[in-house]
């Protein structure tokens, strides 16, 4: 496979290069050479991904004299936290890496969070590049310089801004990805169309089916998805303002993925009813009308069927979202709708009004929490 049709996503000059173009992972290791020059490059990836696309980034990395070793981490979102980390510094030192080597993130955005975590602290911080594996990695995880990783009382609480090198983006992997991975992935896309692109929400609510892997409807929205972030993440990188924005659904979300135990929902799935949860407290806010909330909860539903969570315990949802990131001094931060493709920051919402909207979704509805 060829690389064709390379876009440049982020201007030269920006602080790190971020490329789209199908067969690019081929490309790897001439793009590393580079960007390095000689330098010995730790892979840090999963099994599965191994399988798949190891052959052909060795492949790259050897013909470009490029000494590589691979390190792996189990996969699932349960298994980024700081045992990983710990496991992943072990194999570090056991390679003997230091600060003129290189790590390559090479999977979805475990990999790349827990992967960017470490090349942050690891010898006070190496030089590393993502090569995303996942829609939703490739649209978002991947992209703003954020890595971490989660604790047992919430998501992402440990980490850190770290930007990558480069950001190497090939479409064509999508092909392998499971079918629940890479609807996945569609939530989070839908989530640009809300907070910003009104032709990206038409696109995906009136035909969500051309959305698919190696169709070129899917590369462009790809494309406006990951520019829409760095533009956000250019203006505001450390969340101080505007990139608050891009959490739209995820307060919610990541209290469903922790009640789970981070392996009964997805990200994107969580994202989805985070999502849905938004557009319902804003209808509640009175910040949108009843039409638009259906709306807009029809073009979430639509993509894909949303697991439920009625047997989620709705006590452990709304601890989690007591211990969000996104609280703030007044309480916990949401984003919300309040038209097409505007989204508001609402500093302080009641919890009330969290334990009402998480039981409109049913959470807790099986196992009378």
């Amino acid at each position: 496979m060829t690389t064709r049709a390379v876009r440049r996503l982020q201007r030269l000059g920006d602080s790190y290069s971020v490329l789209l173009g199908d067969g690019l992972l081929n490309q790897v290791g001439p793009k590393l050479r580079t960007l390095w020059g000689r330098r010995r490059i730790v892979v840090i990836t999963h099994r599965k991904i191994d399988r798949l696309y190891g052959s052909r980034l060795r492949s790259t990395l050897a013909k470009s004299g490029l000494d590589s070793h691979f390190l792996f981490i189990p996969e699932g979102e349960r298994f980024k936290n700081l045992d990983t980390v710990q496991k992943l510094y072990d194999g570090l030192i056991r390679h003997r890496m230091g600060r003129e080597d290189g790590l390559v993130a090479l999977g979805g955005g475990v990999v790349g969070d827990t992967a960017g975590f470490v090349a942050a602290t690891f010898l006070r911080g190496v030089d590393y590049a993502q090569v995303p594996t996942t829609l939703l990695a490739q649209i978002d995880s991947a992209l703003g310089a954020k890595v971490g990783v989660n604790l047992p009382r919430g998501k992402n609480l440990v980490g850190a801004f770290y930007r990558p090198a480069a950001v190497w983006i090939d479409p064509s992997v999508l092909v392998t990805l499971p079918r629940r991975e890479f609807r996945s992935g569609l939530f989070e896309m839908l989530k640009y169309g809300f907070i910003g692109s009104l032709s990206l929400f038409r696109d995906m609510e009136g035909s969500p089916s051309s959305f698919k892997p190696r169709s070129p409807t899917l590369t462009r929205a790809i494309a406006v998805s990951a520019r829409m972030k760095l533009r956000v993440v250019a203006e505001d990188e450390r969340e101080s303002g505007l990139r608050r924005i891009l959490n739209f659904g995820h307060t919610v979300g990541h209290g469903l993925e922790a009640a789970g135990d981070y392996h009964r929902l997805s990200h994107g799935e969580a994202v989805g009813w985070g999502m849905i949860a938004a557009c319902r407290l804003s209808h509640h806010r009175k910040l949108i009308g009843l039409s638009l909330c259906e709306r807009m909860e029809a073009a979430i539903r639509g993509l894909a069927p949303l697991p439920s969570v009625g047997t989620l315990r709705l006590d452990r949802a709304l601890r989690a979202i007591d211990h969000d990131k996104k609280i703030g001094p007044r309480g916990i931060r949401f984003i919300l709708p309040t038209a097409l493709g505007k989204v508001t920051v609402v500093e302080s919402v009641p919890r009330d009004d969290i334990r009402w909207v998480l039981q409109s979704l049913g959470v807790g509805s099986r196992n009378h929490a």
